[in-house]
């Protein structure tokens, strides 16, 4: 029978890696490094929310619009969730809100994208 004999362990430290071991830091240096990218990236989010939400508040009876799909008319009448718009003389479709881009400016843009 061969007799199986356990070597001593080396002592902490003994093999390069600095005694402790280190890993809580090492798991907490990719979460410190992400935490300001998500504030940025949710801060900017909500600004750009309230921009779009004070140009739609903007927008008038009479103003000139660019539909999120791209179509260009004026408003007609403005309710709390729709608004409807004039796309061509005496086609008037009901859009909400939300798909509203913006107020025209006449050169490609809206008003929205601009500030």
């Amino acid at each position: 029978m061969v007799s199986h004999t356990e070597q001593p362990s080396a002592p902490p430290g003994a093999d390069g890696h600095p005694a402790g071991g280190g890993g809580g830091f090492a798991m907490l240096f990719p979460i410190l490094l992400l935490l300001p990218l998500f504030f940025l990236l949710f801060w900017s989010s909500r600004s750009q929310q309230k921009k779009q939400a004070a140009a739609l508040a903007a927008l008038k009876k009479g103003d000139r619009v660019v539909l999120q799909s791209g179509l260009i008319g004026r408003i007609v009448e403005m309710g709390d969730r729709i608004a409807k718009v004039e796309i061509a003389p005496g086609v008037k479709v009901e859009v909400a809100k939300s798909g509203l881009g913006g107020k025209d400016t006449g050169d490609g843009t809206t008003a929205a994208a601009k500030k």
